[in-house]
């Protein structure tokens, strides 16, 4: 996965690297992992959101660590998500970052995507 040099860079390029995230519809799509560079204490995933208006990516679920929304598009308000936080209903339009507390029922519902906007998940953790 990635290419260790004892005095240089490590690289990953196989990305995204898609993992199987309690409540996800399909494996998540993610960009750091846990286990890269000898272990990260935070990971990233996510994706373009165009496609995806109206489509939820997940059921409401939990992880045992906190989660950051961070909503971002080319265009200031570009994008727009719903986001259920145990059983409140937030509005964040882009650019934008969300905090979501470890324990937390959440998931989110795009609204509205220009293309090239995206969502990422933030865990600041090494568990999903």
């Amino acid at each position: 996965m990635s290419e260790r040099c004892p005095a240089g860079p490590e690289i990953v390029e196989d990305l995204p690297i898609p993992l199987a995230v309690a409540g996800h519809h399909q494996p998540a799509p993610f960009y750091l992992t846990a286990d890269m560079f000898g272990g990260l204490p935070v990971q990233l995933a996510g994706g373009e959101l165009s496609t995806l208006v109206g489509k939820p990516v997940a059921a409401p679920h939990t992880h045992p660590v906190d989660e950051l929304y961070l909503l971002v598009s080319p265009n200031k308000g570009g994008a727009r998500i719903e986001v259920q936080l145990d059983g409140g209903r937030h509005e964040l339009l882009s650019p934008a970052v969300m905090r979501i507390p470890a324990g937390s029922e959440h998931c989110f519902l795009t609204l509205e995507a220009e293309v090239g906007s995206y969502c990422f998940g933030v865990l600041l953790g090494d568990s999903l």
